[in-house]
């Protein structure tokens, strides 16, 4: 068993009812890196964009869909990213598929110990000038269980000093892998935030 830090939980409250004021409203307290959700620079650079300076065009565009099966704790390589039926092209959005978000809610401990980019698979993907990096696993640094004492969070902050931004926690990436597509994240423009809570979708416009 290993040791992780975790975050506050999700917490979703009723605080008012029509029973007793006249209308339902919720009161929602999460952690912007809860699910599914985009990384902001300042999460890892000093300085950097918020969730609130993000344009939509920073956040939508082509995308492409690639899949790298890896097992728990195996690195994807620049290899994996290479022998793809798609080019990754400049300013793409690329969507990275590894089957691993079956375990979300099936097998959480299982889902903790995932694939993740090598730092030159990260490098490959920021020389390239993608736009931002989908993944369906909480991160796509090494799996937290398995770092060193002073683990720096290495792709991180290589693809987010390069402006590339970080989508984590995605699911049925299946259903895009070795596609060409649009991809919309709509994150909350909160002021400040290093991340934000996102509603993805991808439109697939023809059948390849």
């Amino acid at each position: 068993m290993f040791s992780q830090r975790l975050f506050p939980p999700v917490k979703v409250t009723r605080c008012r009812t029509i029973e007793d004021d006249g209308l339902n409203v919720t009161e929602l307290r999460v952690c912007v890196h809860h699910g599914t959700h985009v990384d902001a620079p300042v999460h890892f650079i000093p300085g950097g964009r918020s969730a609130s300076d993000l344009a939509l065009e920073d956040v939508s565009g082509d995308a492409v869909g690639l899949q790298v099966r890896r097992g728990a704790g195996e690195a994807i390589t620049v290899t994996d990213l290479e022998n793809q039926d798609q080019r990754v092209m400049p300013g793409d959005i690329v969507v990275i598929d590894t089957g691993w978000g079956k375990h979300f809610y099936g097998d959480p401990i299982t889902y903790q110990v995932h694939p993740y980019l090598s730092e030159d698979a990260a490098g490959w993907l920021a020389e390239r000038d993608v736009k931002m990096v989908c993944v369906d696993i909480p991160t796509p640094d090494m799996p937290e269980p398995l770092r060193d004492p002073g683990f720096d969070w290495p792709v991180h902050h290589l693809l987010l000093g390069r402006g590339t931004l970080i989508a984590e926690h995605l699911n049925s990436l299946h259903l895009v892998a070795g596609r060409r597509f649009r991809l919309f994240a709509l994150p909350l423009p909160i002021v400040g935030a290093d991340g934000s809570p996102a509603r993805i979708v991808g439109e697939l416009t023809d059948a390849t």
